[in-house]
């Protein structure tokens, strides 16, 4: 009898400690995910504090992908110098290197259809929003969409409109503007790219490079090789589109 008297008392202390770990536990859940009341300021750190949804100026390190951020936005400048010219620089040693799978892969050969020219992935909520000048050593660590000025070595942005100079490149979903640098690459560009390689899925604008591949061209390419999987007008020393391959001009 004794015994199963002691066996209910330690089930029992058992079962409290139990319900108790597991409020705690919810409690913890909630603090760590329940969203913090944001207010807008003049000039801001980056990574900036969860705390700030909008500033003028921001200048720091860079801007991380952050859960807890519903969204930021800068109206304004934003000048950063991060650590990813490093990584950059080594990548683009490794793309050059291995230039000629990097145009195989992007579907440029005979047998392809077009579809390796698209861009997958895409985050479609950027807590990220600037308008007006980006100035930064290298690209941001999280999703971004911009208005107006981006210069720097490289960059990735979910929508743009405006004009991005970089050296290496820059990688976007829908980009209404200019972009210039060594590598372009868009899902939707309405505007013009500049550099060796330019890649678009549907282009409705301009290519200006040695080699230009677009999925859909109801735009204009111009460069040394023009690769396009639907008619579309091109200038260049060889030419090839879903019609035909011809030099100088191909329509």
């Amino acid at each position: 009898m004794k015994t199963r008297i002691l066996l209910l008392l330690i089930l029992s202390t058992k079962i409290i400690y139990a319900q108790d770990t597991i409020v705690q536990q919810n409690s913890i859940y909630e603090q760590r995910f329940t969203p913090v009341e944001q207010h807008a300021q003049f000039f801001g750190f980056t990574p900036m504090s969860k705390k700030i949804n909008k500033v003028n100026f921001a200048f720091g390190l860079g801007h991380v992908e952050n859960r807890r951020i519903a969204n930021q936005t800068i109206n304004g400048l934003n000048l950063e110098v991060n650590p990813a010219p490093v990584a950059a620089v080594f990548v683009a040693f490794l793309a050059i290197m291995h230039l000629p799978d990097v145009i195989k892969n992007s579907d440029l050969s005979s047998r392809g259809d077009g579809e390796g020219l698209k861009i997958k992935n895409w985050e479609y909520s950027p807590y990220l929003k600037i308008n007006g000048l980006n100035l930064s050593t290298g690209c941001f660590f999280t999703t971004a969409s911009m208005n107006g000025l981006n210069i720097s070595l490289a960059n990735k942005f979910n929508d743009f409109n405006g004009a991005s100079v970089t050296v290496l490149g820059t990688i976007i979903d829908t980009q209404n503007g200019v972009s210039i640098g060594i590598y372009n690459a868009n899902n939707s560009l309405k505007g013009a790219t500049v550099g060796f390689f330019n890649q678009s899925y549907e282009l409705k604008g301009i290519h200006v490079g040695l080699i230009n591949a677009a999925k859909y061209n109801r735009g204009v390419q111009v460069g040394i090789y023009n690769r396009s999987y639907s008619k579309g007008f091109q200038i260049g020393v060889w030419n090839k589109n879903a019609k035909r391959s011809f030099p100088i001009v191909n329509w």
